[in-house]
């Protein structure tokens, strides 16, 4: 059976450490596309509070069918990524 992940990652900056993770798991990509396009669309919000929160801020750098990468807009050596890949399903 062929599986899709979503995988977010959390590339860092001077101060802050790298991380990823996978959101969500499906055999239908379509599905995990969707999700991607309501992740990137939250975070893309202006958070006109706190124009340094990195859970918000962002705008997107370079957008392909499975692959969404975003830069903030205040810190802009940060970078975040969304991105679709085929997995293994043991």
């Amino acid at each position: 059976m062929k599986m899709y992940a979503l995988t977010y990652c959390y590339e860092g900056t001077d101060n802050t450490n790298p991380y990823g993770i996978t959101i969500a798991v499906s055999t239908n990509i379509e599905k995990l596309k969707n999700e991607m396009i309501k992740c990137v669309d939250e975070d893309c919000q202006i958070d006109n509070d706190d124009e340094w929160s990195t859970e918000k801020n962002f705008t997107i750098y370079s957008k392909y069918d499975t692959e969404i990468t975003l830069q903030h807009r205040t810190n802009t050596d940060l970078f975040t990524i969304y991105k679709i890949h085929s997995v293994n399903c043991l």
